[in-house]
């Protein structure tokens, strides 16, 4: 079931909002295709921080394994990145889709360097991939009405209990599965 009950303008605020308390800058000078990194001066740590923030804002547990990772769970260690530490061929293909700004990225670049790539709208695709798997009845009365008091979160109309959600590593893992049989990847 998609979701209409929190806008997309919504999302993106939440996103600006999170990096601005995370990074210290001012959420309306937050570019959405600035790298978290490169651009914004983020670290592994605020990563965390903003990640926190935005289960917090929306009532949902974000991805906490990186997609290599989940990769190499899935399909076997080497299929991501190689012995030597750098991307296959395969894993630049995944990258792509899931990373706006990662259309330079080639294989056999080091596995370091993809965490340049992550901008703030894709965590905000990470948002939305989420919100968008809202159930099509309440996890803890069946009522199919919902409704969003606040624009960010969902609660079901009915019981009011906050909407449960699939969380992002379940969701990125049913993504892989289909992109990675779909383009024949990782020998599936």
């Amino acid at each position: 079931m998609s979701n209409s009950y929190v806008t997309d303008a919504r999302i993106v605020e939440e996103v600006q909002k999170a990096l601005g308390k995370s990074l210290r800058k001012d959420a309306s000078a937050i570019r959405m295709d600035a790298s978290v990194m490169d651009d914004l001066g983020g670290t592994s740590l605020d990563f965390l921080d903003m990640t926190f923030r935005l289960e917090q804002a929306f009532g949902v547990r974000m991805s906490h394994q990186t997609l290599l990772d989940t990769v190499e769970e899935t399909y076997g260690e080497g299929k991501a990145i190689d012995a030597d530490g750098a991307l296959t061929a395969d894993a630049v293909t995944l990258l792509k889709m899931r990373l706006p700004g990662a259309s330079s990225l080639e294989a056999g670049a080091y596995a370091d360097e993809v965490p340049k790539f992550v901008t703030p709208e894709t965590l905000a695709n990470g948002v939305r991939e989420i919100l968008a798997a809202l159930p099509s009845a309440c996890t803890h009365c069946g009522a199919t009405s919902w409704t969003s008091a606040d624009g960010v979160k969902v609660a079901c109309g009915a019981c009011k209990k906050d909407a449960a959600y699939p969380d992002g590593d379940t969701l990125t893992k049913a993504w892989l599965a289909g992109v990675a049989k779909e383009k024949h990847l990782f020998g599936a």
